[in-house]
């Protein structure tokens, strides 16, 4: 059993103890990190920066599909200047380019959490 302590934020999270498989233990020396806990840190901060890229790359494809960011996207729907926007295609492409950039909020906010 290994004791991970949990820096996230500024606030003191109560120390949890964790049984992990030796085989996994194994891997996790492969990790960049000094202990267990920077470890899983480290593991978590790389998950979190594919996320990131995984969201640009498909928010990219609606940026240039339309030739604007989301936020002019939202303006031009809401007077009207968007072409067929209530098609099937152009419904879904807001209702998943919008769940996109909040996706993305979401990611860069833990990040930044991690980095606290």
């Amino acid at each position: 059993m290994y004791s991970v302590n949990s820096p996230i934020r500024e606030k003191v999270i109560p120390m949890k103890t964790v049984e992990l498989p030796a085989e996994v233990l194994e891997r996790l020396e492969a990790v960049e990190g000094r202990d267990f806990s920077e470890k899983i840190i480290n593991l978590l901060r790389q998950r979190i920066v594919a996320q990131l890229r995984e969201c640009d790359e498909r928010i990219l494809k609606y940026e240039a599909n339309y030739g604007m960011v989301f936020p002019q996207f939202k303006t031009a729907w809401e007077n009207d200047k968007i072409e067929n926007k209530h098609s099937h295609e152009v419904e879904r492409a807001f209702m998943e380019w919008e769940g996109l950039v909040l996706e993305r909020e979401k990611w860069l906010l833990m990040l930044r959490d991690l980095k606290q």
